[in-house]
């Protein structure tokens, strides 16, 4: 421990002294230090960490001179490493495959290094596409897959697949609904608890929506509120029947070599969501820009909040009466809802018809209620 604390305090005083290389030199006399500890000890234990430790303390004693908080906060980080050890051993061996392991840095190059790299940009004919969004897309699909892999082989299917199915419906319910298509076709799940997966991901898109409205056109809202709740409460009581019907006993998925991450579900959803994005920009050039109605849902198709928001945004600012946007919103979710129930299809008819079941008959129950309301 005081071996740490001298370092850190030698680096905070090489980076006060007046001299360009105090920091470097310091910094090269640890490492060298380390070294030889580490020729010393290297029978005993092979590991390097905390020669590498005692090296990064160095520089965070530097580094607090001009950085005090960001140093603060990365060695907490530090220590809290160090001190996990034994638990981050544990769950290196025997939590996680090598496969799922790989899958998990996969996720990791694709999320930090390919999407920071891609340029936010519309690009292509109308310039339709927004790559670094498209690629978000695709991540999704990734991790939505990656995360209900995960939660089935931990929590088993009847438990780990509705959560992954409610939580990942907030980034993507479209996208959340094809994963689960994707691992009933793979038979890597029962078609019940995806299809319940699938329709808690509707439960957060509703939600999504009651708060998107909130946040644009109280107003608007309240004529919503009646469709919105009678549609979760549908949802929610089909993936409630379709989890009691599954009977898969609860136990957690068997190891599996092959990946958790389905290139082919993510790269199609990619292209299928890129070509909407084409119709809807074709449909702008038609209609103009008297049309943004229209071209909202189109959008629907692919994503319910986008043509919500833009409704509600017209309804605040006085362009569209509010019982015409909440007719419109209704619209979007009807269109939306269809898009879902064409999805689930590629997981096979039992998956599709339980699926377009709970969304049908939500979807019905939500225009009965605006109707009556109304």
């Amino acid at each position: 421990m005081r071996t740490f604390a001298i370092a850190g305090l030698a680096g905070a005083i090489a980076a006060s002294l007046p001299i360009s290389l105090a920091v470097p030199s310091v910094l090269l006399a640890v490492a060298m230090l380390a070294a030889v500890g580490y020729h010393h000890s290297a029978d005993v234990d092979p590991g390097v960490t905390t020669e590498f430790a005692l090296v990064a303390t160095t520089l965070l004693g530097a580094y607090a001179v001009s950085e005090p908080e960001m140093a603060a906060a990365l060695g907490t980080v530090l220590l809290v490493l160090l001190y996990a050890k034994t638990a981050l051993h544990r769950f290196a061996r025997t939590v996680i495959t090598q496969r799922e392991l790989a899958d998990l840095l996969t996720l990791a190059v694709a999320a930090l290094l390919v999407w920071p790299a891609i340029p936010d940009r519309s690009v292509g004919p109308l310039q339709a596409w927004n790559l670094h969004t498209l690629w978000l897309v695709v991540l999704l699909v990734m991790v939505t897959g990656n995360a209900g892999h995960l939660a089935a082989r931990w929590l088993g299917d009847r438990i780990g697949l509705p959560l992954t199915g409610l939580f990942s419906g907030f980034a993507s319910s479209v996208a959340t609904i094809a994963t689960m298509a994707a691992r009933v076709h793979a038979k890597h799940s029962p078609a019940s608890g995806a299809a319940a997966a699938a329709l808690l991901s509707n439960v957060a898109t509703l939600v999504q929506m009651a708060l998107l409205v909130a946040a644009i056109d109280i107003p608007l809202l309240r004529s919503l509120a009646a469709p919105i709740a009678v549609g979760l409460l549908v949802t929610v009581g089909w993936a409630v029947f379709w989890m009691l019907r599954d009977k898969t006993p609860v136990r957690a998925e068997e190891e599996n070599a092959s990946s958790s991450i389905n290139w082919r579900a993510a790269i199609g959803f990619g292209l299928w969501t890129a070509a909407l994005l084409l119709v809807a920009a074709v449909s702008r050039e038609w209609f103009g820009a008297a049309a943004v109605t229209a071209v909202a849902l189109f959008g629907a198709l692919a994503d319910v909040h986008a043509a919500t928001a833009a409704i509600a945004t017209q309804a605040a600012g006085g362009t569209l009466a509010r019982p015409m946007a909440g007719a419109l919103v209704v619209l979007a979710l009807s269109v939306n809802t269809l898009t879902k129930v064409v999805v689930a299809t590629s997981g096979g008819k039992v998956f599709a018809g339980q699926v377009a079941a709970g969304l049908l008959s939500a979807l019905a129950a939500s225009c009965a209620a605006f109707w009556i309301a109304a």
